[in-house]
């Protein structure tokens, strides 16, 4: 579209060149000059904004499909579409979802603290709540649970009234912090918030249920709801969990989730 705009500028300068227009002639062909780029501005914006929500949508619907290394693709093409500080927001906030449930939580981290601090953040209101929560579930995986709660206060403050509090950080620092109790009445409570998440999201919940409730056995606790949120895991889907916690690595060899299935 640029080289549109360029091309009908370079057009009409090449008549100016020929005609060598005076008096009222070279007034109107300025007016028509900028209004023609003027028009082709609007229409080169218009289509922008368009690609990129049409990517936005489809690398979000990648992503709640379970299509990680396609919706990566998407999503950095919608990120290089974007004009306006929401549309950079939001889809840098997809791409730092993309990446910790890829398991690169380090990238994840980067850019989901990236976005919680930076001052445009606000301007795309859910992914104003929403980073700060991701970078707590990355700040719990890795153990550094004292700065993934001051996150989690800081999601939970940014929060709207009306929406739900639920979080994946919140989950993960409650089974860091070996709060199993906590982290399945959490996940029940919000059962109807679980099944709005994208596909993803919710076997990972189905793993985080079923890990908190397999120590709550080993505790003495109640058996039989080990097993449940298990069945659609995929082996080696996230492995990357227990690269930096003990507990959760053990569980995972033990009900063979660890690696991935030979091909």
């Amino acid at each position: 579209m640029s080289a549109f705009i360029g091309m009908v500028a370079g057009s009409m300068g090449a008549v100016w060149l020929v005609w060598k227009p005076e008096g009222r002639a070279m007034e109107w062909l300025q007016v028509g000059l900028l209004l023609v780029i003027s028009i082709a501005m609007v229409v080169y914006i218009s289509w922008r904004a368009e690609r990129w929500a049409a990517l936005l949508r489809h690398g979000a619907a990648l992503l709640e499909a379970g299509d990680l290394s396609a919706a990566q693709r998407v999503l950095k093409d919608a990120e290089g579409h974007a004009l306006l500080a929401p549309e950079h927001v939001l889809a840098r906030l997809y791409l730092g979802c993309c990446a910790l449930f890829q398991g690169r939580v380090d990238t994840a981290r980067s850019e989901l603290l990236a976005l919680s601090r930076g001052w445009r953040t606000w301007e795309a209101p859910d992914a104003y709540a929403a980073a700060p929560d991701m970078l707590a579930a990355c700040l719990a995986l890795e153990g550094e649970l004292v700065e993934a709660r001051h996150w989690l206060e800081i999601a939970h403050r940014r929060h709207r009234p009306v929406a739900a509090t639920f979080s994946l950080g919140e989950v993960l620092i409650l089974c860091r912090e070996e709060c199993y109790g906590a982290a399945v009445r959490l996940l029940d409570d919000r059962l109807d918030a679980t099944a709005k998440k994208q596909v993803q999201a919710r076997r990972l919940f189905g793993l985080l249920r079923a890990f908190a409730w397999d120590a709550l056995t080993a505790e003495g606790g109640a058996s039989g709801e080990e097993q449940k949120g298990l069945d659609s895991v995929r082996p080696g889907e996230f492995s990357y969990l227990g690269a930096q916690w003990p507990r959760m690595a053990a569980f995972l060899h033990a009900r063979g989730l660890r690696d991935k299935e030979a091909a």
